[in-house]
């Protein structure tokens, strides 16, 4: 059975295998504890027949979405996880004004999943990630446009 869930402490252990498999600087432990204790953090997982596949975590604070962290094992990359992560998380901040991400400017596969969504390129941040050394595009989405007068 698949199922999108709230991330328990009881998850890290897989969250940050996931993590680590799939990044060359991950998250440590204590970062993904600190977001399950912030009231504004959102954090779920992908599970499937009892082991947990990917993961997602946003901030949403006064009608803004930042996707911190998104990641699929890597044997369950290309099955439409992530994308179902992503449309999980725009369904649930749909009442929100917009929403961005940074993502490195190598993963082209990630970068065309976020323009499937309907996400856009609005600036280039010089050495955003340090191992390696990358540049980052920071992207947005415009969610929801107040009518006008």
């Amino acid at each position: 059975m698949r199922k999108i869930r709230r991330m328990k402490e009881e998850d890290l252990q897989k969250v940050i295998e996931i993590e680590r498999l799939s990044f060359p600087s991950p998250w440590p432990k204590e970062s993904f504890l600190l977001e399950l204790q912030n009231p504004y953090s959102n954090l779920f997982v992908w599970e499937e027949d009892g082991e947990i596949l990917g993961y997602i975590i946003w901030r949403a604070i006064a009608g803004e979405v930042h996707i911190l962290n998104i990641s699929v094992h890597p044997k369950m990359r290309r099955m439409g996880i992530g994308k179902k992560l992503m449309e999980f998380c725009l369904e649930e901040e749909k009442g929100s004004h917009h929403i961005f991400l940074e993502v490195r400017v190598s993963n082209k596969p990630a970068i065309k999943l976020y323009e499937k969504l309907g996400f856009e390129k609005i600036a280039r941040i010089k050495n955003y990630y340090n191992f390696p050394k990358q540049d980052a595009f920071l992207m947005f989405k415009l969610l929801y446009q107040k009518m006008k007068n």
